[in-house]
């Protein structure tokens, strides 16, 4: 199989991953880390930021297994897919939608539903949990629009 396929489809299986480690782990028994997510940012990093760097970590572990392990070479394009993965992460989560990098102001009209989809999430820390494509509940949908407080905004 053309490793494009493998990247592919590890970009793909990410989103049930990623809906299922936010969902268990996350808000689960990781939330020790999690927590700060929900709170006012106060500083430039919090400890949430250590669930993509782990993440990061063992993509990276993984891929340079399969340089040195050819009987894992397949690693190599699931390690690219992961990471492509991760990168829109970064960018639609942290960069656009929690506008983590102050000079970034961009609205992407495509982009707002992730961005209401996320203000939902936060506003009660349940469902959507979902990243790229996340599944909205009517119910929470019709609940959010009734409420105007940005739980996205930054601190005053």
């Amino acid at each position: 199989m053309p490793d494009a396929v493998f990247v592919l489809l590890a970009f793909g299986v990410m989103e049930p991953v990623a809906y299922l480690a936010h969902r268990f782990v996350m808000h689960g028994v990781g939330m020790g880390w999690h927590r700060s997510h929900h709170q006012p940012r106060l500083a430039p990093f919090e400890k949430n930021d250590l669930y993509p760097i782990t993440m990061a970590g063992l993509t990276v572990m993984a891929m340079a297994a399969a340089t040195t392990f050819p009987s894992v070479e397949v690693l190599l394009p699931v390690g690219g897919g992961v990471a492509a993965y991760g990168f829109a992460y970064l960018f639609l989560h942290d960069v656009y939608i929690h506008r983590r990098l102050p000079f970034f102001t961009a609205v992407i009209g495509p982009l707002e539903r992730l961005r209401e989809a996320h203000r939902i999430h936060h506003l009660w820390s349940a469902e959507p949990y979902g990243f790229l494509f996340p599944i909205v509940p009517a119910e929470l949908k019709a609940r959010a629009a009734t409420v105007e407080r940005d739980p996205l905004a930054a601190p005053a």
